[in-house]
């Protein structure tokens, strides 16, 4: 899981009394405290514009663009810290429940989010608003219904809907179908579940249909493929919202893992398979691969989709590949994933 760089706040697990007040090891929780809001994004692509093939970065965009998530992101990576205590530690369940709410209330009554002045600020919201829906989900069943949990699932609506009218009728081709849509549709999914939005979760549906549907025989996905030596690192950045969000949707009668010839399947196998042969991707893509050239490894946030598939599926060949990278968690799927998925 990312590193949590939490501000602190003295959160009362329950009334401590006066006799007890010099245990406070014990009777402080780490609390979020929520950063100013961030209202508007506004940013460029972090890729040279002539770059066709979005692979090779522009230095003083991709700053800029790291600049203006970053503190939505601490958020996100603070928020799900708290909301895994809550699942973790029965005892400061009460308290680390109540933290989450009322940070994410912070940012809800501001509408955070909600003015995306550009293209691709509303291609990079997505995986963030997914990320706080996430916390929030993970905390909701212990939480009274109240004017917060009222705000801030009402906001989290709206930026679902915002999500999804921007995906239907302004993205560009690409990121329309790529995996881009499917982070929205991941987005879209768990706060459509939250509030029991069927709407919602038809569209989160549809979404990851549409994206996994692409798969070559093989399981590579063709948008993907065109990222010249980012291809298999844009391979496994779709990878993971089209499985967790098949796997939140099960319930749903949503049976994707099954859509267009067990094509989700493929996505995933294909990756292993990258990996034991480069060669795979390097053929399609006509570059070698970061992960292979010395630019990049392969981190277990990245991994961390695995968690749910391997919770519905038995996959040795999965398992075995995973396991050398330890503890999966990634902060936009809700942290420490065996936490979520049970096992």
């Amino acid at each position: 899981m990312k590193h949590l760089s939490m501000t602190l706040c003295a959160c009362t697990l329950a009334a401590a009394s006066t006799a007890r007040a010099q245990d406070t090891a014990t009777d402080l929780f780490a609390c979020v405290a929520p950063p100013e809001p961030v209202v508007a994004l506004d940013h460029g692509s972090r890729y040279v514009d002539a770059d066709k093939s979005r692979s090779e970065f522009d230095q003083t965009s991709n700053a800029d663009v790291n600049a203006q998530l970053e503190p939505v992101d601490t958020f996100i990576s603070d928020l799900v810290g708290v909301s895994n205590r809550a699942i973790s530690t029965p005892a400061d369940r009460p308290v680390a429940a109540e933290c989450v709410v009322s940070a994410l209330a912070v940012w809800a009554r501001a509408d955070a989010l909600s003015d995306l002045a550009t293209m691709n600020a509303n291609l990079s919201a997505p995986a963030r608003i997914g990320g706080l829906a996430f916390a929030y989900a993970q905390v909701r069943p212990y939480l009274p219904e109240s004017e917060e949990t009222a705000l801030v699932e009402r906001w989290l609506s709206d930026r679902a809907r915002q999500t999804m009218t921007y995906f239907d009728e302004d993205a560009p081709t690409m990121a329309s179908q790529n995996n881009l849509r499917a982070w929205a549709g991941l987005a879209v999914a768990r706060i459509g579940i939250t509030v029991d939005d069927a709407t919602m979760t038809d569209w989160a549906g549809d979404t990851v249909q549409l994206v996994a549907c692409q798969a070559n025989p093989d399981g590579s996905l063709p948008f993907e493929m065109t990222r010249k030596e980012r291809a298999l690192h844009y391979q496994i950045h779709a990878v993971t919202p089209l499985v967790v969000a098949a796997a939140l949707l099960e319930d749903r009668d949503h049976d994707l893992f099954r859509a267009c010839d067990m094509a989700i399947h493929r996505t995933v196998y294909f990756v292993v398979n990258a990996f034991n042969d480069p060669t795979l991707v390097e053929d399609i893509s006509g570059s070698v691969q970061t992960y292979f050239n010395g630019d990049d490894e392969l981190r277990s946030f990245e991994l961390a989709w695995a968690e749910a598939y391997l919770s519905l599926f038995y996959a040795p060949q999965i398992r075995s590949f995973v396991d050398e990278y330890g503890t999966l968690g990634n902060s936009k799927l809700g942290g420490q994933q065996s936490l979520l998925w049970g096992i």
